[in-house]
């Protein structure tokens, strides 16, 4: 990389929270960070296969650990980013990635299936942004927030997906409102909408339901579905000075899916 989109794209020097971090999306966007020269703390409620993501990052002679935590929970996430502060002495990106759909048909969908998706998609992302945040204040750090959402927050499914879509629509109305109130700390705040991407959890998915593999490509006018380094590139965008003016957006990663 030359100096001018070293300047522009680099993250030499930055701190980085990814949470989902041990698959998927998650892992992909903490290995683009620390080849971007980030350091990467990743979160997940998986130990094994997070231990597995961050010897996966070192391997490549990147600094990255492993942090243990359900968002979901309020003193798991302070004693987190507490631990990972200890750790790193800082920390300058939030990626809030973690998050689980159960489909089911709105008329039989359980009070578990819609509160669970609840506490872990919008609500964890709540508490890491108000953790996270208040350290970049008292800190501060003109830091960056970067939230997961997705297309259903633009466009309705038929996949049995009311508690996610909820869930995504939410991250949209709380990623602008943290834009203006943290304008004046200088933390930018924004979130990415993918279209279905082949991640290890869609690709079972598909296995079992081949009709559901045609659903999601005739819905995606390039005619696929998106890749995890489609949405790294996004993301490594928004946590880089190239993205400096930039903030309260939602950025839609999704083959043109929206634009029917």
């Amino acid at each position: 990389m030359n100096a001018y989109l070293e300047n522009l794209f680099g993250l030499s020097g930055l701190v980085a929270v990814v949470t989902g971090a041990a698959s998927g999306i998650g892992l992909g966007i903490a290995e683009g960070y620390a080849r971007a020269g980030a350091q990467v703390a990743l979160l997940d409620v998986n130990a094994e296969r997070l231990e597995e993501a961050v010897l996966q990052i070192r391997a490549e002679g990147y600094d990255a650990a492993p942090f243990v935590c359900d968002i979901s929970k309020a003193e798991d996430v302070r004693s987190t980013i507490a631990a990972v502060i200890e750790r790193f002495g800082k920390i300058d990106i939030l990626v809030n990635n973690a998050g689980i759909g159960m489909r089911s048909p709105a008329e039989s969908m359980t009070d578990e299936q819609w509160l669970t998706v609840l506490s872990i998609n919008l609500t964890g992302a709540f508490f890491m942004c108000r953790e996270v945040g208040s350290h970049m204040i008292a800190r501060q750090i003109q830091g960056r927030v970067i939230n997961m959402a997705s297309i259903t927050a633009v466009v309705g499914v038929e996949t049995g997906n009311a508690n996610y879509a909820a869930t995504k629509g939410g991250i949209v109305a709380m990623t602008r409102s943290l834009a203006l109130e943290w304008a004046k700390h200088g933390i930018l705040v924004n979130a990415i909408a993918p279209s279905h991407t082949r991640t290890p959890l869609i690709e079972a998915l598909m296995e079992r339901q081949p009709e559901t593999r045609r659903y999601f490509e005739n819905n995606i006018p390039l005619g696929r579905l998106g890749e995890v380094q489609d949405i790294v590139g996004a993301a490594i965008f928004l946590a880089s000075s190239a993205s400096a003016f930039v903030t309260g957006q939602l950025l839609l990663v999704d083959g043109g899916h929206t634009a029917r």
